[in-house]
């Protein structure tokens, strides 16, 4: 494994093991190789597996048995400690099975999107992210949403860790967001032609427009614009 010498060695280990987690690589209640083998898989001594594993339990990806090993934490298990909108949850208490579909994945580096530049104070020089997901009820689309994030407060996301995933959760755990704060804003809407694709709905029939904002120590990182349809709104409480 290449070793970059200004980059602590549990980081890569860390990051890989974040990233196996999040893609489903390594399934929930599913047990990680042993600390012997980790090891030999990243080449790396005792002591720096067990500070890595440390750091995965502290972030809530891990668990630990005694005498058996550490083992992927379910997410129903995890309790993030930040107020926000678990969409996810809301389509299980639906009585329906959540899935989430990556629509697009772009890192925009050409001094686009002028107006989320000026929302977050970037210069046409930052780079932003932009994901685009498209979450199911069952079988049925019912809830879409772009995503804007500030690449230096996110640096490194992997297409693979949100291909179906939630974003906020995910981002919590990863990049340790202890001081962010969401604040969202919901509107009536219509379906438009351009809605009507993502839904399979009619031209005019209702939708709810939710504008969701991140905040970590005062300054706008997170920036979403969702539509929703059906019941599913009735259900986006704030966990």
């Amino acid at each position: 494994m290449d070793k970059n010498n200004n980059y602590p060695l549990y980081q890569t280990m860390l990051d890989d093991l974040i990233r196996q987690i999040e893609a489903g690589e390594l399934l929930e209640d599913s047990k990680l190789p042993s600390e012997q083998q980790l090891g030999k898989i990243y080449q790396v001594s005792r002591i720096t597996v067990r500070r890595a594993l440390a750091e995965l339990e502290q972030r809530q990806y891990i668990y630990k048995k005694q005498g058996q090993g550490s083992f992927v934490l379910k997410k129903d298990k995890q309790d993030l400690g930040i107020k926000f909108v678990d969409t996810e949850k809301a389509i299980k208490n639906m009585g329906m099975k959540p899935r989430i579909d990556l629509e697009s994945f772009q890192v925009i580096v050409d001094g686009s999107e002028k107006e989320i530049r000026n929302l977050m104070g970037l210069t046409d020089d930052d780079y932003i992210y932009k994901i685009e997901q498209l979450y199911y009820a069952d079988s049925d689309p019912v809830y879409y949403e772009k995503t804007y994030l500030k690449y230096s407060r996110f640096p490194s996301i992997k297409m693979s860790e949100v291909t179906s995933n939630e974003l906020i959760p995910f981002l919590i755990k990863k990049y340790q967001l202890k001081q962010m704060q969401f604040a969202k804003r919901s509107s009536a809407g219509l379906i438009t032609a351009k809605t009507r694709r993502l839904f399979n709905a009619n031209v005019g029939d209702p939708l709810v427009e939710i504008i969701n904002k991140g905040l970590d120590h005062q300054q706008l990182v997170y920036y979403s614009e969702a539509k929703v349809i059906g019941i599913l709104p009735m259900f986006l409480i704030e966990e």
